[in-house]
């Protein structure tokens, strides 16, 4: 259909990014604190980020 492009919801993928950005921001200082809670948050944030880049780019094209 040719609207069905445009009535998809946008922004949920960048709003993602956005959030695992924040965490990799944020994280050397807890990584500081506790080795393994740090590196649980860096794995976490780029699980978070990478899901959102998937979400923005990858599955615009199917």
């Amino acid at each position: 259909m040719a609207h069905s492009e445009h009535n998809r919801p946008k922004g949920s993928g960048m709003a993602l990014i956005i959030i695992g950005i924040f965490i990799f921001i944020f994280a050397p200082s807890y990584f500081k604190n506790n080795f393994i809670g740090g590196l649980a948050i860096i794995i976490f944030g780029f699980a978070i980020g990478g899901f959102g880049f998937y979400i923005s780019f990858l599955r615009k094209n199917k």
